[in-house]
């Protein structure tokens, strides 16, 4: 892809690219075909605990796979608190309100939720390495929030074709994506 960052590039460089890149996507029309996709992937068979996340402005909206899931399953959300890590919350049945960035989220007396009890976690982010490096917005919410999800978890990185790239800067801290969702369909990682 013509405009990439080079190699060593920072990841504000990455940030800046993938925003540009974002601004190109018609995320609606995205949303619709990976809620077809992801339903349709086995990942989702499985009764288990399922994590999605409720989009920011201009992020992918999977909200409506939460109708197409089979059952028996436990629909999950992070919250973003005023201050401190996310936490994650049952949605179903459950009151919700909108952050102040816009995006819905449980409330906090909603029923929480152990992170490591998700089976499958749906992630956004800006942008995505073959190698399921994930770029985020900065802030470093999700790498915490997925430090504390088990181990095997399956961990499905959400973006556009041309947000999948072959190598992004990764520090220890970063958590790897166990598979990738994109218009291209679901695929695990290597």
């Amino acid at each position: 892809m013509t405009g990439q960052p080079g190699p060593g590039a920072a990841k504000s460089e990455w940030r800046q690219w993938a925003r540009r890149q974002w601004g190109r996507v018609d995320a609606a029309a995205l949303s619709q075909l990976l809620v077809e996709q992801l339903a349709a992937a086995a990942l989702l068979d499985e009764p288990g605990t399922i994590m999605l996340y409720f989009p920011m402005d201009g992020e992918l909206d999977l909200t409506a796979l939460v109708e197409r899931l089979p059952g028996p399953v436990v629909v999950t959300a992070t919250r973003t608190p005023a201050s401190g890590p996310l936490t994650l919350h049952r949605v179903e049945g459950e009151a919700m309100e909108d952050h102040a960035y816009g995006f819905r989220q449980p409330v906090a007396t909603a029923t929480s939720v152990d992170p490591a009890e998700i089976d499958v976690a749906l992630v956004p982010g800006l942008c995505f390495a073959r190698d399921g490096t994930r770029l985020g917005h900065g802030a470093g919410y999700f790498d915490e929030f997925l430090a504390r999800c088990r181990a095997g978890a399956v961990l499905v990185g959400v973006a556009a074709d041309k947000l999948l790239v072959e190598r992004l800067p990764r520090q220890p801290h970063d958590i790897a994506m166990t598979h990738l969702a994109s218009e291209s369909g679901v695929r695990p990682i290597g």
